[in-house]
């Protein structure tokens, strides 16, 4: 009897044992699953909210090219503006197709990045043969480019909604269906592109268009300048930069060699040939701005002056945790030289230069036999769409893709809603070579 009440006490042990161990294998299965698939679901939303940043983009940048398109008039620009938009195209459909919805919710959309080519294509075709762009085509631009515009802003609230939370992924279908009940072009109209981007990002004036091909040659300013010593570097340092601890801190090979300093958050860099401030940096925190934009677009400019770089021209600026980096391009009898840029940052919180960038002087600066101007200005503004008021007009010096220059007019036009646009007419042929919106705001003077 006893023998049997203590087999019985054994196997509920037993039973208990087995039955805990059971729980617990289960449960850490359970944990186990429950964090794969927490990962697993992290994964594909960083991978939708991913996708939805690329799309957003490249309707914003089709929208900008677009833009671009109502104010081409030669076969150049609209070829290679139907050519950005078809490439762009393709990336915002792989971008849409990243996202979990089906093709029936999105019909529109999609048949707007397939199609948004050819309607620039057709227009590049007719003017290479002689035709022109009519006023019913540029509306149609028009409306391309805000419908682009609209889906893009549809696109950053449901980011937004993402990462607020109050967007989760089952709920996307829903949320992504309303897009194709917005307006598009009638198919019937001839016009049926319209739709996503292209990568042609905003790029800072200040930093270029023009500055793309500064690091692909050889220094033209010191190629004649014979190499210094470190000691003689190390003055050129502090006087620029008027800091007097500066130790040499090692070297940079490459097409500019340079001696390197550093004191604090202070580093100069300064050419071994010539011994040439190459650039320096303040990286101190800056605090909250004591003065005003002119301000300190006029302290950037005496900062040149006092180190005897005169002749250059106050272009554009950009304004980025608490500096404004100004753009001076240099000049030679009136024409300005884009490929030749300094770039100085002034904190706004004291007015003091945090910043000075020499590189795309150094690379491009020298005498240049300047061609003589065969398209006058009269000739190249009539090659202007009639979409645009020209508000200034300069003789420029810009980069080709080939690392050749190209003698420009520059004309600063108002276009047709209000914004700022920059058209270069080649002085020798008369055809478009570049074409940039420009948009200005709190962050400073950017161009797409």
């Amino acid at each position: 009897m006893n023998a049997k009440r203590r087999l019985g006490r054994r196997a509920l042990v037993r039973i208990i044992s087995y039955t805990v161990a059971l729980v617990a294998a289960l449960t850490a299965t359970s944990i186990t699953s429950y964090a794969l698939a927490r990962d697993y679901r992290t994964s594909v939303e960083y991978s939708f909210q991913r996708a939805l940043n690329e799309l957003s983009e490249y309707l914003s940048d089709l929208s900008t090219t677009l833009d671009k398109g109502q104010y081409a008039t030669t076969p150049k620009q609209l070829e290679g503006l139907s050519s950005k938009l078809c490439t762009d195209a393709d990336n915002a459909k792989s971008a849409l197709a990243r996202l979990p919805v089906t093709g029936e919710q999105i019909t529109s959309t999609s048949k707007f990045l397939s199609q948004v080519g050819n309607f620039c294509s057709s227009l590049s075709d007719r003017v290479a043969a002689g035709g022109s762009i009519t006023e019913e085509e540029l509306k149609t631009l028009d409306r391309l480019s805000d419908y682009a515009e609209t889906v893009s802003r549809q696109i950053d609230g449901m980011i937004s909604d993402l990462e607020s939370g109050r967007l989760r992924l089952g709920e996307v279908k829903s949320t992504v269906k309303k897009q194709k009940d917005v307006d598009s072009p009638n198919v019937e109209s001839g016009f049926k592109e319209i739709e996503d981007g292209f990568t042609d990002y905003p790029t800072m004036i200040y930093d270029g268009p023009f500055s793309d091909h500064i690091l692909q040659q050889k220094p033209k300013y010191i190629k004649d300048m014979k190499d210094v010593s470190v000691d003689r570097a190390l003055q050129a340092a502090k006087e620029a930069s008027k800091v007097d601890g500066l130790k040499h801190t090692g070297d940079t090979a490459g097409r500019v060699p340079t001696y390197d300093f550093t004191s604090g958050s202070m580093t100069v860099s300064v050419t071994k040939a010539g011994a040439i401030v190459d650039h320096f940096l303040d990286s101190r925190n800056v605090g909250e701005p004591t003065i005003s934009t002119d301000e300190a677009v006029k302290l950037a400019q005496k900062a040149l002056t006092d180190r005897g770089l005169t002749g250059f021209k106050y272009r554009y600026y950009a304004v980025n945790n608490g500096v404004l980096t100004v753009n001076f391009a240099a000049t030679q009898n009136g024409v300005i030289l884009y490929p030749d840029l300094i770039k100085v940052g002034v904190a706004l919180d004291n007015g003091r230069v945090v910043s000075y960038d020499a590189k795309g002087y150094i690379m491009n600066h020298t005498d240049r036999n300047l061609p003589a101007v065969k398209i006058t200005e009269q000739q190249a503004r009539d090659i202007l769409s009639e979409r645009l008021r020209v508000e200034s007009h300069e003789l420029a010096l810009i980069p080709s893709e080939g690392l050749s220059e190209i003698l420009c007019h520059e004309f600063f036009c108002r276009g047709q809603n209000d914004e700022h646009v920059l058209v270069y007419i080649n002085a020798q042929t008369g055809m478009e070579e570049q074409i940039l919106i420009v948009i200005e705001n709190e962050t400073g003077v950017l161009a797409k």
